[in-house]
């Protein structure tokens, strides 16, 4: 297939939302953290066209982390922004891993990813959990280390689903396993991610880039995920 016949192909797909919306005054990092500073202010450009300064925080609506957001907190070493991570790991072949059958609390470790047929280069995108607040499952350290040995991409999660050992949170640097290890091993993070229910394959194109903002550990991304028919 060549790349018109891919485009074309790519074109048929059914398109998949997988962003919130963000408005001033109502910003949202990850579930349970509050609101954050996302505020415009319009003005006038001659010869009249409009434009807005913006303030805001990077880790707002759904948004990816580089490894400059951990590595030199925890590492003591410079690391990559945004604007420096290599483009291929912000779009490619993605899998969920669908997390709504399993028990409260959870660690979704190396048996139940296993379940998802987790291959080199995908981009895994895992939530969809049903329980709530401190019932919901999380990202347990054996998880992240079989999915650093699968040569992954990039790992995003949704509200659903705690991306660290929620008995760490807000405790322990040392203990984050999860942005240790994938940020460590340049693979960026999505935290915020939207809509996964409506995706009604297990295995799709995904799509998410940060804009190239130099300096920056984490920006939001519009991310996108294209079901095509085999």
């Amino acid at each position: 297939m060549n790349i018109e016949e891919t485009a074309a192909h790519l074109a048929r797909g059914r398109v998949v939302d997988l962003s919130k919306k963000v408005m001033p005054g109502n910003a949202e990092g990850p579930l349970d953290t509050g609101k954050r500073r996302y505020e415009i202010q319009m003005f006038t450009f001659p010869p009249g066209e409009l434009m807005h300064n913006i303030e805001m925080e990077s880790h707002i609506s759904t948004h990816v982390e580089a490894p400059s957001h951990f590595v030199p907190a925890l590492h003591k070493r410079s690391a990559k922004d945004v604007s420096e991570v290599d483009l291929s790991r912000f779009f490619g072949m993605a899998v969920v891993v669908d997390c709504k059958d399993l028990s409260p609390r959870t660690p979704i470790g190396r048996e139940v990813l296993q379940r998802f047929q987790v291959r080199e280069k995908d981009i895994v995108l895992v939530g969809k959990c049903t329980h709530q607040k401190e019932d919901r499952c999380y990202l347990a350290k054996e998880g992240i280390e079989y999915l650093v040995q699968r040569k992954i991409k990039m790992v995003g999660v949704d509200d659903t689903v705690f991306p660290e050992n929620p008995e760490f949170r807000r405790k322990a640097l040392d203990k984050y396993f999860t942005h240790d290890l994938m940020l460590s091993n340049d693979i960026p993070i999505i935290e915020g991610l939207a809509n996964l229910a409506e995706l009604k394959k297990p295995r799709f194109l995904f799509f998410g880039f940060p804009a190239k903002m130099g300096g920056l550990e984490s920006f939001p991304i519009r991310a996108v995920a294209i079901e095509v028919d085999e």
